[in-house]
């Protein structure tokens, strides 16, 4: 095991779930060639997902020299080096790194889902230790690094028949649901689209609602609707497709405020998940995110989300804690969808409150360097741009604690100084370093990607 090294590769782990993009159309499996590395080869047939950077069980990194040595022991062999002395005095009984870094690579509809806070966590693992296996909170943002959908939509049409539809403007590279609308564009889909009402199933329950809006209401009138979905969901089949039918009859004019996207929204999912719950529970309850690369989201703990499509950072505290009420079999939801609605925190208010946006990074010399700073203290989020024609290169200050890093595009030099030593690894497009804690970090690139010539290098980190 190598000992008190600053700088080290370590190799990734994938996630593969249906809802990741197939074969090398995913970002994921492009770049497991060398995050994963060791002789990984990306199957056509697959679906990618994710890739992990960090220590928990569920995907823990090892050393990529060292494939037997999981990370976490190098780390647990001495926390204060690796760690460093902030982050040990304030979590002590934990040598994990405090964040879960990831690449996410999705094709459709991730289960609608929540991530419990760090007391209902506590609960469900003492309830559940085998679904939930950790007892942290689990806050989250993710950040759009992927080519426009229409780009990768054609990509992915030729390559695999599917025409599926793009919902978003050209330059959209992300899209997802976050949130609850407002109030009040809540009760006017309830009054413009009958077929809503129906697959509630409770006419006294939506007037009441539709007189006077509130969380609580919202709460139980959502509630009904994702029960039914679990416990009657034949019985959603109909209005679901009845609005189908007529989306296509009216060529999406549902006579209100931009309901031709909405309707594209309700014909794309239902595609994906036909009669299920989600299709009416995203659309016209929460809001749709459309991300240009380099734009942002951040869902704190007990928020309600289910991202659609594209590719993206993500980052986390580190836990795989999860909670889901719909876009899966009823059989699968039945146990969570009561904990899942008490849950969420039926916040109600436009995409913009869920947005992120980049700020300047103060410890980047070239500025070369833009910063996530989510509002929680488990890690902050860089994205560092190079150029072979006009920023070749980029200094980022020594930071308090642990820092991960992913090159996903051209080739670099990393280096990194701590007391004098100097460090250094060349890295091509997947590869992944862990970086101790209170080292200066250099960022060369060597080649670029594309007509632009461009590198480009995420990092996650505690201690800026």
């Amino acid at each position: 095991m190598p000992a008190h090294k600053n700088l080290i590769r370590i190799q990734a782990a994938k996630q593969e779930y249906d809802w990741g993009r197939q074969g090398s159309s995913s970002l994921a499996a492009r770049l497991a060639s060398n995050a994963i590395g060791h002789g990984f080869q990306v199957d056509e047939n697959k679906s990618y997902a994710e890739i992990w950077m960090g220590t928990h069980t569920n995907g823990p990194a090892r050393l990529y020299d060292s494939p037997s040595t999981p990370l976490l022991s190098l780390i647990s062999s001495d926390p204060t080096f690796y760690l460093g002395e902030t982050l040990v005095q304030k979590w002590p009984s934990t040598t994990h790194i405090p964040y879960l870094f990831k690449v996410l690579s999705i094709q459709k509809a991730l289960p609608l889902q929540a991530h419990p806070d760090k007391d209902l966590a506590k609960q469900l693992q003492l309830k559940d230790p085998s679904n939930f296996v950790d007892s942290n909170h689990k806050p989250e943002i993710a950040v759009a690094i992927g080519e426009p959908l229409a780009t990768t939509r054609s990509k992915v049409a030729k390559r695999q028949g599917d025409e599926q539809e793009v919902v978003g403007d050209t330059d959209t590279a992300f899209t997802g649901f976050v949130g609850f609308r407002p109030l009040e564009e809540i009760k006017g889909f309830l009054q413009a689209v009958p077929e809503l009402g129906e697959a509630i199933g409770d006419s006294r329950l939506v007037s009441s609602f539709i007189h006077s809006p509130s969380k609580d209401l919202l709460r139980q009138i959502f509630g009904k609707l994702l029960k039914r979905g679990v416990e009657a969901r034949e019985e959603l089949v109909k209005p679901i497709s009845q609005l189908q039918d007529r989306i296509k009859q009216s060529g999406g004019n549902l006579g209100f405020y931009n309901s031709e996207e909405l309707a594209r929204l309700v014909l794309k999912v239902n595609k994906q998940y036909p009669g299920d719950a989600g299709v009416l529970a995203t659309t016209f309850f929460m809001n749709f995110a459309k991300l240009r690369k380099g734009e942002s989201i951040y869902i704190g703990a007990d928020e309600i989300h289910a991202y659609l499509e594209g590719d993206i950072i993500e980052c986390m505290a580190v836990s795989d804690n999860v909670v889901n009420a719909a876009f899966d079999e009823p059989s699968s939801l039945a146990s969570q969808v009561d904990t899942f609605v008490n849950m969420l925190t039926y916040t109600a208010r436009p995409v913009s409150h869920w947005s992120l946006p980049a700020q300047k990074y103060q410890h980047a010399k070239s500025g070369r360097t833009v910063k996530y700073d989510p509002p929680i203290e488990e890690f902050i989020v860089l994205g560092t741009f190079l150029s072979m024609k006009n920023a070749k290169e980029e200094h980022l200050g020594a930071v308090d604690g642990p820092t991960m890093g992913i090159v996903t595009r051209g080739k670099v030099r990393i280096s990194t100084n701590k007391g004098g030593e100097t460090e250094q690894l060349e890295l091509d497009e997947g590869a992944v370093v862990f970086v101790a804690a209170k080292n200066e970090i250099n960022v060369e690139i060597l080649e670029g990607h594309g007509p632009d010539e461009a590198g480009e290098v995420w990092w996650s980190l505690f201690g800026a």
